[in-house]
């Protein structure tokens, strides 16, 4: 009976140094030493998914490990950011998210993730105001213009990339602000809401800068106002709406990357330091109305809670249901 308890304590001893130099051979690795996914919550196009492949061309270029770009779209975002944050923690696994994860439970009460508990802030990628935009044919060129027209009792149907997406919120801010009448026309992205405008089958659009630029610089439709509470440098004759007596509108689409909770530090701090040779001015003229917006990882954590905290505010105004 000793003979055996003496054997049976070697074999245990045994199997927990062997363990021991699995877990110290594991920990010694280098990072990335296999293939890291990167989620794009939406669909190969648009600005999401732009940056997502400029940062997995580097990161693979710069580490000798694939970056693959992994396009895992539907419910505007939301099955690609709780896809990320059911992830292993061993930044294997990351996500170009938007400010959608601060949308979402503004009007979803059954939310399958905690956006401030769920994810870790690993870095700001960058940012593109709204312009309210109108085909080239409406009756006001300046924003003061726009406001008196559509003061005139006539409800105006106005385009936007989506229901409950940033730019339908900061239209119903506008609303709110100017109590000029408005109704809302969600599409399903930007492309198809613009083509509608330039067409001339609706008048009114709150687009991103990147996807009206295009058409601005052509004539066929005309920028009025900028959401974000600066100009921008790629339209600056065009006001911002906090210059125009609206302070409190400041919004804009952005793009940040987040990974799984508990990802280890050290980790996170080899993408940042990565990635601020991705994120440069240089990528700026790849994307005409795309800007840098520098922030820490804590920053970028309190923007998402003052913004969750804004958009369910606008929800409950507007009675914006899911």
């Amino acid at each position: 009976m000793r003979l055996f308890s003496r054997k049976l304590h070697a074999f245990l001893l045994s199997m927990f140094l062997l363990g021991s130099i699995h877990v110290n051979a594991q920990s010694t690795e280098p990072y990335p030493s296999k293939p890291v996914r990167l989620i794009v919550p939406f669909a190969p196009g648009a600005t999401t998914d732009f940056l997502g492949r400029v940062i997995a061309q580097h990161m693979t270029q710069a580490w000798g490990k694939s970056v693959l770009v992994e396009n895992k779209i539907g419910a505007g975002g939301l099955i690609g950011a709780d896809a990320t944050a059911k992830s292993a923690p061993d930044g294997y696994t990351l996500c170009v998210s938007t400010g959608a994860i601060a949308i979402y439970p503004a009007t979803k009460l059954d939310m399958p993730f905690d956006t401030m508990n769920d994810f870790e802030f690993v870095a700001m990628l960058g940012r593109v105001p709204h312009v309210v935009v109108v085909h080239k044919d409406f009756p006001a060129n300046t924003f003061q213009e726009f406001v008196a027209q559509t003061k005139n009792g006539k409800q105006y149907p106005y385009a936007t990339t989506g229901a409950r997406s940033n730019s339908h919120f900061t239209g119903e801010m506008l609303k709110t602000s100017t109590g000029i009448a408005l109704e809302h026309v969600p599409y399903r992205g930007g492309a198809p809401a613009m083509a509608d405008l330039v067409a001339g089958h609706i008048q009114i659009m709150i687009a991103s800068l990147t996807t009206a630029m295009p058409f601005i610089k052509s004539g066929a439709i005309k920028p009025l106002a900028i959401s974000s509470g600066t100009r921008s440098s790629t339209l600056p004759n065009t006001p911002s709406l906090k210059e125009l007596g609206y302070p409190e509108i400041d919004t804009a689409e952005w793009w940040g990357l987040i990974a799984p909770k508990n990802t280890p530090k050290p980790i996170m701090d080899k993408w940042r330091e990565e990635l601020k040779k991705v994120i440069t001015p240089a990528i700026l003229e790849k994307s005409p109305g795309l800007e840098l917006y520098p922030m820490s990882p804590d920053e970028m954590k309190k923007l998402v809670q003052k913004e969750l905290t804004t958009w369910k505010e606008v929800a409950k105004r507007s009675n914006i249901t899911e």
